[in-house]
């Protein structure tokens, strides 16, 4: 039986929903975020599988250890300390590789601005169009004015009054295309925002944001076994798309156009992903480290 009234009970799980953990913005009921800065992001490099804690500090192949030497044979750890500043170090300093976003830039403005060129074009058969449909209307009309039965060219001049309406509402939908820019300097200012996020982490205030973030950049960390040695050698696969972003100033958003007729910084959408996947290759970046 009901011991508290709906509303009552409507407003206090709206107010659990507010809550907070303190000094984050991280709600406290949730329970689905990462244990550790790179959780979930880490796989073997010998079998595919993941890699779960296997101590208080080290990681581990999840299958070499559940499974058996049959599935996966790599029995090789990493601290977690380590993990995460070879990690951290190469989302700083090298998986942003300046010759890479360089060759990058240039196919994607080239690609975009084909792209656009080719809407130009399209756009500019519309208008022919859409001038030749109010030309021959006002044809008939002074044909009507200059005698001619309406009747007999009534229907024409319906046809040509739809077309109008159509080709309007399709050129009001395929605005002018404008030319797509790059700032030269993408690549130091995606250093400078990466390295301020780094900073954060130490931040109460502004620690999960930039957990956030940084795994926001990390597409995969493949371990796998050092040719020499005992250690792991790191294989950071980076979102090319997401590092851009970043670069472009735009912390997981997009970033447009700005007002004036500047360069767009970055013209991210979902054509990053269409025109990488066209043959270009770019779309995720890696890097490996030797350990």
């Amino acid at each position: 039986m009901r011991i508290v009234e709906q509303d009552l009970w409507d407003a206090v799980r709206a107010r659990q929903g507010e809550l907070k953990t303190a000094g984050t913005n991280v709600p406290v009921w949730d329970r689905r975020r990462p244990k550790t800065l790179f959780s979930g992001l880490m796989a073997c490099g010998c079998c595919g599988g993941g890699l779960a804690k296997i101590s208080r500090d080290s990681f581990g192949c999840s299958p070499a250890r559940n499974k058996g030497a049959a599935v996966c044979s790599n029995k090789r750890t990493i601290k977690q300390a380590d993990l995460e500043a070879r990690v951290l170090d190469a989302l700083a300093n090298h998986l942003m590789d300046p010759d890479a976003v360089q060759a990058f830039c240039e196919e994607y403005t080239a690609e975009r601005n084909r792209l656009k060129a080719a809407a130009a074009g399209n756009r500019k058969e519309k208008e022919q169009a859409l001038a030749r449909a109010k030309r021959d209307h006002q044809k008939l009309v002074d044909a009507i004015i200059a005698g001619i039965p309406a009747d007999q060219v009534k229907d024409r001049m319906i046809e040509l009054d739809t077309r109008r309406q159509q080709l309007e509402r399709e050129l009001e939908h395929t605005p002018a295309p404008d030319t797509v820019a790059f700032h030269p300097s993408m690549a130091e200012a995606y250093r400078e925002r990466v390295s301020r996020l780094i900073r954060s982490l130490g931040s109460a205030e502004g620690m999960e944001d930039a957990k956030e973030a940084l795994r926001a950049l990390v597409e995969r960390i493949v371990l796998t076994p050092a040719a020499a040695g005992a250690g792991l050698d790191l294989t950071l696969e980076g979102d090319l798309a997401g590092l851009l972003r970043l670069a472009a100033g735009a912390e997981g958003a997009d970033t447009k156009k700005a007002s004036g007729g500047a360069p767009e910084a970055f013209d991210m959408s979902d054509e990053i992903v269409l025109v990488a996947g066209a043959g270009f290759g770019l779309c995720r970046t890696k890097i490996t480290l030797k350990k």
